[in-house]
């Protein structure tokens, strides 16, 4: 479907209507309104579970930033990467690169994080649904589905979380069955073809039990479009290629809570979602095929090209002059599609023991299963298309927690097991100029388990001073099976040292097996003094990323090629304050990591990404939050992220120097860690005479210059950049109705979120930001 509206500038004028709109109704306000909205007048007190108990955000000696469901609701905001935007030094993307797939998260907390998706690598933020780790980027929770609150913890959180939170953690707490019937529906529409639809209910089943639904659809059309579209023929699975970067996801939720009794209670819940999208907006930007800078775009060009197959082309070579299109348009004609679906349960047991002990208990199960076919050279002829045909996976993980306190309560502590068991299958085929060859990697099997104890405890020595401390050992199982080969074409005596045409080459040898085991002491001591309102803490924590295993080869090898853990050690100062019977708060914190071993994915030979331990680094940052309500109303708040990274060793592999543009030195800019980041951003809400509520909101949000790749490729590196968002909204007297306006990217600003810059093979490609986009919401509460 096209877009409501065809004309780009159609759709500027439109846009700017709209948030014309939204200013008009915020200076319209005082004359329109009775008195300005009381219950606006103090900043709201947000419950965490950042130390596994219930605590004020204020009290929680951790850099954390908090929303609840109905806050991010008042914002307009749909998804984590929005919500992202409110916490410093956070980046969230959904794609990441190499993947392709539109539901593949790149994740990164203080400049920590993971960019390639594959089965053999691990995240450095950990993302937790309910008290459950949700290991895989790919099908995970990204839609803010009906939550009560999300969590965004800044720096290690191995103590508590444990493995892979290197970078810190985010949580989110879904909305509980109410002990009345209720329920809301949302509905939206706006440019784009933008369709999206939400809604759950409560439904009491009797004193002691009651469920929760929730449902979800987002239906949006791409905004990369096809400039040359033949007929299409996926590899395998998939959709044919429309436009890029559109949106078509649905999920469901159901929670279901019984209380045996005054001690004993119970929480089921499960959830599905499904995905049936083109991929992520890429688009060529840059084609460097020498023998030095793209041997394989070398290798075509040489002996593979022919006459066009576009008229005004008058030979397919693939040069930069032929097929570079601009930001919104691409050349690309091959399999481009994700199809995915993931469904998990989980079954919560909370015991109370005693006024002094809650005994918790936390079975989970997932399971994700998909396909992405993606054409990744920009153009329609055969240079790389990639075929995940097979994707599978499935975790197990129990959990067994014990909270509670000692002497008087002057000591909380916290304790437990986990154990967590995953499986997976990444089958892929790769087809490559027909004059080099196809890739088949027929098996690509992982199999991995990890077991944990922890503790950690408070002491309040003296009041309002306290001492923290903890530790968690961990131990980690990994084994990976892959049979990975080569098929060549008619290059291959110039490619493959003589060998002809046909030959099948082991790029490992067939079915081999890798396994590792790691082992880990993550502790965490933390000091904190609480003066009224104000909080002052100082901590010390360690975390640590697991290794693992190379999942894609191109050049052969004797074995398959394994990485080593990263690990990070933080010192960290803050302080959280309010002032002003809550009307103002300063949250401030700053610190200083050691980072080592990091974990990078470049691409080597003829065009392999590989994961490897690249060298140490030293992050420095500030972070800051600050919230003020002046007027009854009246709501101005701000973060703003700082953060100078650097190397400061770097480990000796031919990989990191292999072309005269691909080199790591000391120099090299840390990905997705630019120096200046943060997002301000005001609201205003007026009561009516009715008792109906007017409200109007603007955020901007700014950036520095940043890498999005380990080796800062040129084509890569985004340039500062701002975008504003303007909203205005309504709602009935009864709170029964509401409507919203809203215009995301104001100034329709450009920036690059992703890519792939591959001198193995010599295409580079840049996945860019959705521009201007405007809608209206109307939602139903009954």
């Amino acid at each position: 479907m096209k877009p409501f509206l065809t004309s780009r500038a159609s759709d500027r004028a439109l846009g700017l209507t709209l948030a014309g709109t939204a200013l008009l109704l915020s200076a319209a306000g005082p004359a329109v309104a009775q008195q300005a909205d009381d219950s606006s007048s103090m900043i709201e007190e947000i419950v965490v579970t950042a130390q596994k108990r219930n605590e004020n955000m204020q009290s929680t000696p951790i850099a954390i930033s908090a929303f609840t469901g109905d806050a991010i609701a008042r914002k307009g905001l749909s998804d984590i990467q929005q919500v992202s935007r409110l916490a410093p030094n956070v980046s969230f993307d959904f794609t990441a690169p190499v993947s392709g797939a539109s539901n593949a998260a790149s994740v990164f907390i203080r400049g920590i994080g993971q960019q390639d998706f594959a089965l053999t690598t691990d995240p450095g933020v950990g993302t937790y649904v309910d008290g459950v780790y949700v290991s895989r980027s790919v099908g995970g929770v990204l839609d803010v589905l009906d939550i009560e609150r999300m969590e965004i913890l800044r720096g290690p959180q191995g103590t508590l979380f444990g493995r892979n939170t290197i970078g810190g953690a985010i949580s989110i707490i879904s909305k509980m069955p109410d002990k009345e019937f209720g329920g809301s529906l949302e509905a939206s529409l706006g440019n784009y073809g933008r369709r999206y639809l939400r809604g759950s209910v409560s439904l009491p089943l009797g004193p002691d039990t009651g469920v929760r639904i929730s449902i979800s659809s987002k239906d949006k059309n791409g905004f990369v479009k096809s400039a040359y579209t033949p007929q299409q023929k996926p590899l395998l699975g998939g959709t044919p290629l429309t436009d890029l970067g559109n949106e078509n996801r649905q999920a469901a939720r159901m929670v279901l809570t019984h209380a045996f009794s005054d001690r004993l209670s119970a929480t089921l819940s499960g959830d599905y979602s499904r995905l049936r999208e083109n991929n992520a907006g890429d688009r060529l930007a840059g084609i460097t095929g020498t023998l030095a800078d793209g041997p394989l775009v070398f290798a075509y060009n040489t002996f593979g090209s022919t006459p066009s197959v576009i008229p005004v082309i008058g030979n397919d070579r693939y040069t930069t002059a032929n097929y570079y299109t601009g930001t919104d348009r691409t050349y690309a004609t091959g399999p481009n599609g994700s199809s995915i679906d993931a469904w998990g349960t989980a079954l919560t047991l909370d015991f109370k023991a005693s006024e002094q002990l809650s005994i918790k208990s936390i079975t989970a199960y997932r399971k994700t299963t998909g396909s992405f076919n993606r054409d990744a050279d920009g153009s329609p002829l055969v240079i790389t298309e990639t075929s995940n045909y097979g994707y599978r996976h499935q975790q197990f993980t129990q959990e067994l927690q014990a909270v509670g306190d000692l002497v008087d309560g002057a000591v909380k502590y916290a304790a437990g097991l986990f154990y967590f068991d995953e499986k997976g299958s990444d089958p892929l085929i790769v087809r490559l100029p027909e004059v080099v060859g196809t890739i088949y990697q027929d098996v690509a099997e992982v199999r991995n388990k990890s077991y944990a104890a922890y503790a950690q405890a408070t002491w309040m020595i003296v009041d309002g001073l306290s001492l923290t401390g903890g530790g968690r050992y961990t131990k980690d199982k990994k084994r990976f099976l892959s049979d990975q080969y080569i098929v060549t074409g008619s290059a291959s005596p110039f490619l493959f040292g003589g060998a002809p045409a046909g030959t099948l080459i082991p790029l490992v040898p067939r079915n081999s097996v890798a396994s590792q085991s790691f082992e880990k002491f993550s502790p965490r001591l933390s000091v904190d003094y609480r003066m009224g309102n104000v909080l002052l803490y100082g901590s010390y924590s360690k975390g640590f990323k697991s290794g693992g295993f190379n999942l894609r080869y191109v050049a052969p090898r004797p074995s398959i090629l394994s990485f080593a853990p990263e690990n990070a050690t933080t010192f960290e100062v803050g302080t959280k304050i309010d002032a002003f019977d809550r009307k103002v708060r300063l949250n401030l914190a700053a610190f200083t990591t050691d980072y080592k071993g990091i974990q990078v994915t470049v691409f080597e030979n003829l065009g392999a990404p590989v994961t490897l331990n690249a060298g140490d680094a030293r992050i420095k940052g500030v972070e800051a939050e600050f919230t003020a309500i002046p007027l009854p109303g009246l709501e101005l708040s701000a973060n703003l992220g700082y953060l100078d990274s650097h190397y400061t060793a770097i480990r000796a592999n031919p990989a990191l120097v292999s072309t005269p543009e691909q080199i790591l030195s000391l120099s090299t800019r840390l990905p997705k860690s630019p120096e200046w980041q943060g997002t301000l951003s005001g609201s205003y809400t007026y009561t009516l005479e009715s008792d109906a509520k007017l409200d109007a909101r603007a955020d901007f949000h700014f950036s520095s210059r940043y890498a999005n790749d380990a080796l800062n490729s040129r084509f890569l590196n985004q340039g500062a950049y701002q975008t504003l968002g303007l909203s205005a909204g309504y709602a009935a007297p009864d709170k029964r109705w509401s409507l919203r306006l809203f215009v995301d990217n104001v100034t329709d600003e450009r920036y690059i979120v992703s890519g792939d810059s591959n001198y193995g093979i010599g295409f580079h490609e840049a996945n860019y930001n959705r521009p201007r986009e405007w809608g209206a919401t109307l939602g139903f509460n009954f």
